[in-house]
């Protein structure tokens, strides 16, 4: 059984989704690893990063995990300026 969402998520918004997932996806990339490894190596549930990098709805705090596994992005500015 599929799941709907009671109210879609606006064009604009899904872009940014798509974008945040396609930057994440990115440093993943970089940095030689994939996704299983990058989960197991971070302790992320691998259904929630990969929501993340599929620009699907996901939680804020797996965004700053995530962000946390690398170093050289020292804030949510610095992330958000590259999209």
């Amino acid at each position: 059984m599929k799941y709907e969402r009671k109210s879609p998520i606006s064009g604009p918004h899904q872009q940014i989704l798509l974008a945040i997932g396609t930057r994440i996806q990115e440093l993943r990339k970089k940095n030689g690893l994939s996704v299983e490894r990058f989960c197991a190596k971070n302790d992320i549930p691998r259904i929630s990063y990969t929501n993340l990098e599929a620009g699907r709805n996901f939680h804020m705090t797996t965004l700053l995990k995530v962000l946390d596994a690398y170093p050289d992005i020292k804030s949510l500015n610095d992330f958000f300026k590259s999209i």
